[in-house]
């Protein structure tokens, strides 16, 4: 099968955390390096919630690939506030799907946009499988 166009898989995913003081910078922001995990937390926190856990994608496995990421940092994140992180998952090809996420601020501001292109891969083939045939 393959996809002419990009299809929604899911979407309106939403994840709120309180960001800690030892994750700032010399500046007092949120050091950049700390984006990419509050990004793969909401990430694995979408999935479990979609009814798709990555443990349960090891169980049979399969093991999640990250292929290219991109963050657009807009607006800085300090202490203490409080952030959402709005994620869809967009299946692009048979074998690959991109999150696009945003993080929120409290009063509504994008702080920072990004796209995450995954892949599942087969661990006993060592080969991209099919994404909708393991979801």
């Amino acid at each position: 099968m393959q996809i002419a166009e990009t299809q929604t898989i899911r979407q309106g995913h939403k994840h709120s955390l309180n960001v800690r003081w030892d994750e700032l910078d010399a500046n007092r922001h949120v050091n950049n390096k700390n984006y990419q995990g509050y990004l793969d937390e909401a990430r694995m926190k979408a999935m479990r919630d979609w009814g798709a856990p990555m443990e349960e994608f090891a169980d049979k496995g399969f093991g999640p690939v990250i292929l290219n990421l991109n963050l657009k940092f807009i607006k800085e994140i300090s202490y203490p506030e409080e952030i959402t992180i709005e994620s869809d998952l967009i299946l692009t090809s048979p074998t690959r799907a991109v999150f696009e996420q945003k993080i929120l601020l409290s009063n509504g501001k994008l702080a920072c946009q990004a796209s995450t292109e995954w892949t599942l891969l087969d661990l006993n083939r060592k080969r991209p499988a099919k994404f909708m045939d393991v979801l």
